[in-house]
């Protein structure tokens, strides 16, 4: 798990890193498990540092040193040979900044997630470059004469000696729609910087120059064979795999579209590897078995199956500590720096950042060629005039992303405004069908997907900008039915071609039997979120909402509001725990004061009256239990 720091201070650069330094190692360092690796270089007024946790699975080097050049990479650039050639990865770095630094758009060509910095100590000369769509992660922080850059928000705060805050502008887009729109982060002062974007920091003259590429010219193309350019581009990609990761990867085949483009770039590209297949929906294990069986070779297939007969365990008659939302809340922050979804709530989150080594080959990013925003009506809705669709499509997406009850109405409005301004971004660059819904999902939600961005040895091969160039050069009609997932399966393995994509089909047992909505309030210790949910910024009703959870009469959007406020309750408990190592920075949640509480059962936990005093209240009994 790499951590990337660089920095351009004017004054006293090297005292300043020093002290930095210090403060990145002491927080992550139980994070690490200690385990993570340091190198760096601080000039007098440019300095990068890198620290990895290298388990010798991936080849190319987080970290590389010419003498000359500096070269810090956060994941592993992979189609990296179209730019330098069949050079190899231990050596590829050098090469690779060379080639970019002169012609920074072709850094474009890599596929996502990739994030670089590149130090030059004779000219005092930093460049940082984000890949075309931002998945890689990086963020910047503005100080008094200087800015800090890292792929963790925490980390750049911490360097950079600054307080952590929860930024009023990044949460109120989550508490509408769950993530951080535009270049918001959970941080205050703390900004995404976009994809596609170089930046040049010049320690000599003091200066830092910005430039961009317009994401629209990036994935637009007058090119007549877009499938052929991105079957060829996968099959490198698939190449670069084989030659970073030694031994055979395993690629996941179900019955569906975006996984067999995966599957079958590999296989199209000689890559010798292990399909994996999961037992998981009815009938589409069978459509995956059937695809491994018309290959004109044996390849080697892991199938995951579900044990008929197999006994459900019990339910325990007492919630676990596990079960405590609260402090799994502050757990996922402390683990992802408050950029994974509320959704995350019940789900277990890692010990530490250095737990997930193995290498992971998904089909993220294909939703673009099928529509993933697309509402059912969207080809009546596209022959409207441009202004009249501009306006459905906005109010679909509104819709869609924020629930009914819940948001206040500021967050609602924020939301409401970026939309439209992502929309309006997309027309001005030559979009005005569907398309600009497929635009708005990958520059506001796709570089935002948690797993993919936060940690080394995830390949998503259908994030290159070939395949999105592919997909956007589709008309509606045509992405609705899978064209571009057809072609290009047609040109990597012809025998699956007439293998129709799986699609589940509800049962009169699922359409009777919908799933039990998970409530909030069973949770062990509701006593603590009740309080925590009195005052959240960004929400209103909450107080009807919780009602309903306790009364376990809640709707799937009303528990998905509650985990929400509580994500952003829990998320002042993160950061008072990193501004404790920081000197002179607050370490408390600020206090709130409840609102009287509804009549039910009282525990020891109501009397508390603010945040802080809840939360030390609450990991007392913690300490009691164990």
């Amino acid at each position: 798990m790499e951590t990337l720091i660089a920095y351009t201070f004017a004054n006293d650069s090297t005292a300043r890193a020093a002290a930095g330094r210090a403060r990145v190692e002491a927080y992550y360092g139980a994070l690490l498990r200690n385990e993570a690796k340091h190198q760096g270089y601080d000039g007098r007024t440019v300095g990068l540092h890198m620290w990895d946790r290298h388990d010798g699975s991936c080849l190319w080097p987080s970290w590389h040193d010419t003498g000359d050049t500096r070269v810090a990479s956060v994941h592993a650039p992979l189609g990296y040979q179209r730019l330098i050639g069949d050079v190899e990865p231990y050596d590829g770095p050098a090469h690779l900044a060379k080639a970019v630094r002169r012609t920074p758009a072709s850094f474009l060509d890599l596929a996502p997630p990739f994030t670089m910095a590149v130090l030059d100590p004779a000219a005092e000369r930093l460049d940082l470059f984000t890949d075309s769509i931002g998945v890689g992660r990086l963020f910047q922080l503005r100080v008094r004469d200087g800015w800090v850059w890292s792929n963790r928000p925490v980390a750049a705060l911490l360097f950079a000696g600054v307080p952590a805050a929860a930024a009023p502008r990044g949460w109120t887009f989550a508490a509408a729609c769950g993530w951080f729109m535009d270049d918001s982060t959970p941080y205050d002062g703390v900004l995404t910087v976009p994809g596609a974007t170089h930046i040049v920091a010049d320690g000599h003259r003091q200066q830092r120059t910005v430039s961009r590429i317009e994401t629209t010219s990036v994935w637009s193309t007058d090119n007549a064979h877009t499938a052929e350019e991105t079957a060829a581009a996968l099959q490198d990609v698939a190449r670069s795999v084989g030659r970073l990761w030694p031994g055979r990867p395993t690629v996941d085949l179900s019955g569906g579209r975006d996984s067999r483009v995966v599957a079958g770039a590999f296989l199209a590209a000689g890559v010798d590897l292990k399909l994996n297949s999961y037992d998981a929906v009815p009938g589409e294990l069978d459509v995956a078995e059937s695809l491994v069986q018309l290959l004109p070779r044996p390849v080697e297939h892991v199938v995951s199956r579900k044990t008929p007969g197999q006994p459900v365990p019990a339910k325990p008659t007492a919630a676990p500590p596990s079960l405590e939302m609260v402090d799994r809340a502050l757990r996922w922050h402390r683990y992802a720096e408050g950029l994974r979804p509320a959704s995350y709530l019940f789900h277990t989150p890692p010990a530490s950042l250095a737990g997930v080594a193995h290498l992971a080959i998904g089909g993220a990013g294909g939703e673009v060629a099928h529509g993933h925003f697309y509402p059912r009506d969207v080809l009546q809705l596209d022959a409207l005039p441009l202004q009249s669709k501009l306006h459905a499509f906005s109010n679909h997406l509104q819709a869609r992303l924020v629930p009914a009850a819940g948001p206040a109405g500021d967050a609602r409005s924020a939301v409401a405004e970026q939309v439209d301004r992502v929309l309006r971004a997309a027309v001005h660059g030559g979009i005005e069908n569907a398309t600009m819904l497929d635009y708005f999902y990958v520059v506001e939600r796709l570089r935002r997907w948690g797993t993919t961005g936060e940690r080394t040895g995830v390949v998503s091969p259908l994030l290159i900008p070939s395949f999105v160039r592919s997909a956007f050069a589709l008309d509606p009609a045509h992405r609705v039915e899978n064209a571009l997932h057809r072609e290009l399966v047609r040109r990597l393995v012809p025998a699956w071609s007439d293998v129709p994509f799986f699609a589940p089909r509800p049962t009169v047992s699922t359409r009777r039997s919908p799933a039990k909505v998970r409530c909030l309030a069973d949770a062990a210790d509701r006593d603590l979120i009740e309080q925590l949910l009195r005052d959240v910024e960004g929400f209103e009703s909450l107080d009807t909402l919780w009602a309903a959870s306790v009364a376990g009469a809640s709707s799937a959007a009303g528990e998905a509001t509650l985990r929400q406020a509580l994500w952003r309750a829990a998320f002042d408990q993160h950061v008072a725990e990193v501004n404790r190592h920081l000197p002179n920075a607050p370490t408390k949640a600020p206090a709130v004061t409840p609102k009287p509480p509804a009549p039910r059962r009282r525990g020891p936990l109501v009397r508390a009256v603010g945040r802080s005093r809840l939360w030390r209240a609450y990991r007392r009994i913690q300490r009691g239990r164990q």
